[in-house]
């Protein structure tokens, strides 16, 4: 691994505030506030990467279309060929629906993740986790990797009024992790950090919220991979 390079210079990071994210339900606030990360929403068997919203709505109309379908066919029982045409003409479109409910869902299961291994952690340990990477990739150079702490900022607007959140990097740690040679094909790849005692862990709770990420950048040919995942980096008690 390369030397890793600190920064604890504030910097605007350009991206969608967690705040404003929030309004979309993503996060769970009842349960017990002296354990947050109980109740913010990770999950164990994999974490979806940052900003991908997942769409349920689409899918649960496609649901609800094959219902409506389904409950066609009881026309059936009336004997007439424009009803039958009509039936099947909708058995044929219900096909299709269902044809791409299943792709769907298919993608949705080869979604890039990460699995973290160590979950919480309290400032001043380590990070740990398991990148996942679907599909696979063939990487042409080593991973970059950043850590950084990352909280929602309301800076006062020119008439006073209320200026948007925008999210400012308070700490990041960048390093580079090399791909042998011989390893053609990227499958999953280890991640560790260690995280300084002296900074904030993860506060949903406020407007003005605060959490890490974990970005990657890994170079391959044609556009980059990117992507980047909340990490359950909390205050020690």
């Amino acid at each position: 691994m390369e030397p890793i390079q600190e920064t604890r210079e504030p910097q605007h990071l350009y991206a969608p505030s967690r705040s404003s994210l929030e309004t979309a339900g993503r996060r769970n606030v009842s349960g017990n506030s002296k354990e947050p990360w109980t109740t913010d929403g990770w999950n164990p068997a994999g974490q979806d990467p940052e900003y991908s919203v997942i769409q349920h709505g689409p899918l649960l109309s496609r649901v609800l279309a094959l219902v409506v379908i389904a409950a066609a066919n009881l026309a059936l029982f009336i004997h007439s060929h424009l009803v039958e045409n009509l039936v099947i003409l909708l058995d044929f479109l219900g096909a299709v629906i269902l044809f791409d409910l299943l792709l769907r869902i298919w993608q949705a299961s080869r979604r890039t993740r990460i699995r973290w291994t160590t979950l919480p952690v309290f400032t001043g340990g380590r990070l740990e986790g398991l990148l996942i990477l679907r599909p696979v990739l063939e990487p042409i150079g080593a991973v970059r990797t950043i850590l950084r702490c990352v909280r929602d900022q309301r800076e006062t607007a020119a008439g006073g009024g209320e200026a948007p959140l925008e999210p400012t990097i308070l700490y990041q740690q960048i390093s580079e992790i090399p791909i042998p040679v011989e390893q053609e094909k990227l499958r999953t790849l280890n991640l560790a950090f260690t995280v300084p005692p002296d900074l904030p862990g993860t506060d949903l709770s406020q407007d003005e919220a605060t959490y890490w990420q974990v970005a990657l950048r890994i170079p391959v040919v044609g556009p980059d991979f990117e992507a980047a995942f909340l990490a359950p980096v909390y205050a020690r008690p």
